[in-house]
């Protein structure tokens, strides 16, 4: 299929076994197959191994995401509260309230990730985006039917799920005998952690909150549960 969307992960003992995981997931015939959640789990396993020889927890991995999350959290509240409008002029953004959606997601997206920020802010770009389009998508100025915390979720889910296929994508693209194929392995890996992201912590923050204390904290806890699924059947 080629390797138009992955990249060469690291060679370590973890990621070796995440990558053959991977290859047996989408692979014909005559390979034993394994679930989508076995994928995630060899996954979160190899990031871990990444964290521990840096020194760090596998939290660390995902600072700028969490750091984003703040963000959509904040404005998802005050879209669903005042509408989309109020929300983009609370950013400083009231001028990209009459353009096209798409301009008002690039606008939004840039002014939380900085543009040099390396993987893990082109993954948070483009879960943003995703996740944006959703409030937009009711029509101009409306109010969402999609609060912070919802928003917060299912971003993380996604952002976990785009790095995953980013830094396994080339197994599993070689692996998969066509392009349906591929889009299948690809939509169960993101229901696996969109399910794992389901339960969400009690008293999330208010709407003035996102940015402090209270808005990492309860983001973190979001993030932590998602992974902790994966991590206690490892």
């Amino acid at each position: 299929m080629g390797t138009s969307t992955a990249r060469r992960g690291p060679s370590t003992g973890a990621w070796r076994y995440a990558k053959g995981v991977a290859t047996r997931y989408l692979s014909p015939e005559g390979a034993a197959p394994v679930e989508a959640r076995e994928v995630v789990r060899r996954y979160v396993a190899a990031l871990q191994e990444t964290g521990a020889d840096r020194g760090q927890d596998l939290l660390a991995e995902f600072r700028v995401i969490r750091k984003a999350a703040q963000c959509l959290g904040e404005f998802g509240d005050t879209a669903a509260a005042s509408g989309w409008a109020a929300a983009l002029a609370a950013w400083g953004l009231d001028a990209l309230a009459q353009s096209p959606p798409e301009a008002a997601i690039l606008g939004l997206t840039s002014a939380w990730v900085e543009e040099s920020g390396g993987l893990e802010a082109q993954v948070a770009r483009s879960a943003l985006a995703k996740g944006l389009a959703k409030v937009f998508a009711a029509g101009s100025a409306t109010k969402s039917r999609l609060d912070g915390p919802a928003l917060v979720r299912t971003f993380l889910a996604d952002a976990l799920c785009q790095r995953l296929v980013l830094d396994l994508g080339e197994s599993l693209e070689a692996a998969a005998p066509g392009c349906p194929e591929y889009r299948q392995g690809l939509a169960r890996l993101e229901h696996e952690l969109q399910a794992a992201s389901a339960a969400l912590p009690q008293d999330p923050p208010l709407a003035d909150q996102w940015q402090g204390l209270a808005g990492w904290l309860w983001t973190t806890e979001v993030l932590e549960h998602i992974l902790k699924t994966f991590q206690d059947q490892s």
